[in-house]
């Protein structure tokens, strides 16, 4: 690392190894979301297990998504938003890591692509574990929410955290509601689009600067949004899901709330940045 001791304050610099990880992330997730989320042959090709069309867009969009977040921490190379961050990030690889070792089975270990797939998540896991435990006494910049925005974080990191747990807990049961058949291993898998964003709002409960708003709220749009944007994509072409059936609305009425916090997440970022504006104020 760049460094000999962790920044000791959290507006510092992050260090060159995560700042590098995180350069690698970005560009492992524009191959693999943007190739998804358009289906290109080459990338769905080489991915580690054959992927059904609703698959297919899913992860794309997630991918897609979590590249927002992995880009804003790499540009921006500072510990406010790399806390919040690389918390999303530890959890998003280690459910990843630990459910793609649990269904082992679906790998083909001939594939150089398993192995890429699992030297990837396990690297990125223990870097983003590692700098956690590092920085584990930095004091976070900012302060923590109050109010009403306290109360949102907090209901947003139950709520999602509470059906993210129930995926890889009772997944055959938690799925129900899916748009499209799952099976326990993709259920499991897409628990992460619920764990990470409820991690997320935990860190910002902690402390929440300007930047971590505005980082995890252009993520969670994107997070919300695009989901339900690649369901009707692939429906339009295939015609099946039942847009008459509630578990499709509610399923539908989860990303949406996600999105929405997202924006509501840009709007806190906004309205600090007026508060600062404004002669005697701080954000």
């Amino acid at each position: 690392m760049r460094a000999a001791k962790p920044p000791a304050s959290g507006d510092q610099a992050i260090s060159a190894l995560l700042r590098g990880v995180t350069w690698l992330e970005v560009a492992v997730l524009v191959i693999a979301g943007g190739g998804l989320l358009i289906a290109h042959p080459l990338v769905v090709g080489i991915w580690p297990w054959p992927l059904a069309p609703f698959n297919l867009r899913f992860l794309g969009a997630l991918y897609t998504a979590a590249l927002l977040a992995a880009l804003l921490q790499a540009w921006i190379g500072r510990w406010a938003p790399a806390r919040m961050v690389t918390t999303m990030i530890f959890v998003f690889t280690l459910v990843v890591t630990v459910t793609s070792f649990h269904h082992g089975a679906r790998f083909d270990p001939a594939k150089a692509a398993v192995w890429v797939w699992f030297v990837l998540y396990i690297g990125v896991c223990v870097n983003a574990g590692a700098h956690l435990w590092w920085y584990r006494r930095v004091p976070a910049a900012g302060a923590p929410p109050g109010g009403r925005s306290r109360a949102a974080l907090l209901a947003q990191s139950l709520a999602f955290g509470g059906y993210g747990v129930a995926l890889l807990l009772l997944p055959e049961t938690a799925a129900q509601i899916w748009p499209w058949q799952l099976d326990a291993f993709h259920a499991q898998l897409y628990s992460v689009a619920f764990l990470a964003p409820a991690a997320g709002a935990l860190a910002l409960l902690r402390s929440a600067t300007r930047v971590d708003w505005l980082a995890l709220g252009i993520t969670q749009s994107a997070w919300g949004v695009l989901p339900i944007l690649a369901l009707v994509i692939v429906d339009r072409k295939l015609h099946r899901v039942d847009w008459e059936a509630g578990p499709v609305w509610l399923w539908a009425g989860l990303f949406a709330t996600l999105a929405a916090m997202g924006f509501w997440m840009l709007w806190q970022e906004a309205r600090a940045g007026r508060r600062v504006d404004v002669p005697g104020e701080q954000s």
